[in-house]
């Protein structure tokens, strides 16, 4: 007798979403048939795999997950009819032979997938593959450490509140590419001592340059299992490698000056104050020149065109964050009482993640347009703390990474290109430069530039005027005219200067 796990007797049945009533009864009458695995101690395992996949995904996606489980009872069978659990064959060796397997079979082991968050395909393994890990992570036995002795910590287990950017939530940080167990362990320390006091964002890069120095060393100096071995000559062949091998990819002053701190915080907590000194000054690399980007005044139009016309609360951020000219962690985090009059004028509150807040003053129609956004919001959720909310969690800010999912498929579904009829991209910090610039234009002066783009001070407004070049040209026009009047009659006057014309 085969045994059986129909779809409808999970609980994502009950949560059809929109699914429509012939797909429905469609999807009633497939089921997980375990008789395809011989040993009882696989169909357990997979048994709870999927009653846990369909306690927590949809309905849809528990169903498609049948001809991933099918490939892989087959594979099971064929291979390890006998092996009564899927882990007493380690993840990776099991991972291999089913790629060979799947190969054998006229299966494609990797897949392209389009990212509508970076507007390009990536590759990736192929479903069954995917399948198979999520079948060993489930099977994982239960981590009983305390969350900064494990390998991947779940942020919510740490005991206290980490400093992160409220519109991009990290809730994980991984320390499993670390290959050498000893320097993993020492990061983990060190790291539970800088999360403290650090943001996680700035965390992980220090992790992620350690990471990349640990694969050196396991390639170039196996003999080195701690960071307390790392000498000088090891800082200097690195900085060979990764200059020479590795090219300019990546912004290599900040990895190394990430990596420099989180060798100076490893030195502390193992008692080798050494680590501190191994790098010099000469050894920070030159940062990369920034080129300052922007829309044209017609590409901003083409993209409003198609943004008003979207879901309309990601429409009113979308139009707010151009209007504030801020920068969208500003926007995504207007709170519910930032609007308020003084002397019959709006002023906008507008908080920032390194700093507080600044204030300015905005005009009738983006008061407006915020106060829509609140209605909005208080209509939907009640009262919140932000105006733009994360739909599954109201307490939160919208995410950015929805928000740039949203646009990029926009983009790609209307095809919207740039001047050039190149597809185009999307940062949210090209509008704030846009708004700078017009700022630039309007000839105001750089205090009042700095405060209406939330600047500390007026240091980096140089940009925006070397990058208007609009304004440049505009204003030297009188005096270019002049110069060039003034360097004729003097050409007039060199020998042969008819003769040159005349050749010309």
């Amino acid at each position: 007798m085969e045994i059986r796990v129909y779809i409808k007797e999970l609980p994502c049945y009950q949560r059809k979403g929109n699914a429509s009533e012939k797909s429905i009864r469609v999807i009633e009458r497939h089921f997980y048939n375990l008789e395809l695995l011989e040993a009882e101690g696989q169909k357990k395992e997979v048994e709870a795999f999927i009653r846990s996949r369909g306690n927590k995904l949809s309905m849809t996606t528990v169903d498609a997950d049948i001809i991933l489980y099918n490939v892989v009872a087959r594979f099971m069978k064929e291979k390890y009819p006998l092996l009564d659990s899927f882990r007493a064959v380690p993840e990776e060796v099991l991972v291999k032979k089913f790629k060979a397997w799947l190969l054998d079979h006229g299966y494609q082991i990797t897949r392209k997938h389009f990212m509508k968050s970076m507007g390009r395909n990536l590759q990736e393994e192929a479903g069954p593959v995917k399948y198979l890990r999520l079948l060993f992570q489930f099977l994982e036995p239960e981590d009983k450490r305390p969350e900064w002795e494990k390998d991947v910590w779940n942020l919510e287990n740490l005991g206290f509140e980490v400093r992160q950017n409220p519109i991009d939530i990290i809730r994980t940080i991984k320390f499993t590419g670390i290959r050498q167990e000893t320097i993993r362990e020492e990061v983990k320390r060190a790291s539970y001592i800088r999360i403290k006091y650090l943001s996680v964002g700035s965390l992980q890069g220090e992790i992620r340059a350690v990471r990349r120095f640990s694969e050196f060393l396991a390639e170039r100096n196996p003999e080195i299992t701690s960071l307390g071995e790392v000498g000088r000559l090891n800082i200097e062949e690195y900085l060979t490698y990764i200059n020479l091998e590795r090219g300019q990819e990546r912004n290599l002053k900040t990895e190394m000056a990430n990596l420099k701190d989180m060798l100076l915080q490893v030195g502390k907590v193992i008692d080798k104050p050494k680590l501190g000194r191994l790098f010099i000054k000469q050894d920070m690399p030159k940062a990369p020149e920034v080129v300052f980007k922007t829309y044209s005044d017609e590409e901003i139009k083409r993209l409003n065109y198609y943004i008003v016309n979207m879901e309309e609360q990601t429409a009113r951020a979308l139009i707010l964050h151009q209007m504030l000219g801020g920068r969208i962690s500003d926007t995504l985090t207007l709170r519910t009482d930032c609007l308020y009059q003084e002397n019959g004028h709006y002023i906008v509150r507008m908080y920032q993640v390194k700093t507080s807040y600044y204030e300015k003053p905005v005009p009738d129609d983006v008061a407006k347009l915020i106060q829509k956004s609140m209605e909005y919001t208080y209509e939907r959720y009640g009262e919140t703390e932000y105006i733009f909310v994360n739909e599954s969690n109201p307490s939160l800010p919208f995410q950015y990474s929805m928000l740039k999912s949203r646009v990029y498929a926009l983009i790609h579904e209307n095809d919207i290109c740039k001047d050039n009829g190149e597809r185009m991209g999307f940062a949210t910090h090209l509008f704030r430069h846009c708004y700078g610039m017009k700022l630039v234009e309007l000839h105001l002066d750089d205090a009042a530039i700095a405060h209406l783009l939330g600047h500390r001070g007026v240091y980096t407004v140089y940009r925006y005027r070397r990058a208007s070049g609009k304004l440049m040209v505009k204003e030297t026009e009188e005096l270019r005219k002049t110069m060039d009047e003034i360097l004729s009659e003097i050409i007039k006057e060199w020998d042969g200067y008819e003769q040159v014309f005349q050749n010309g």
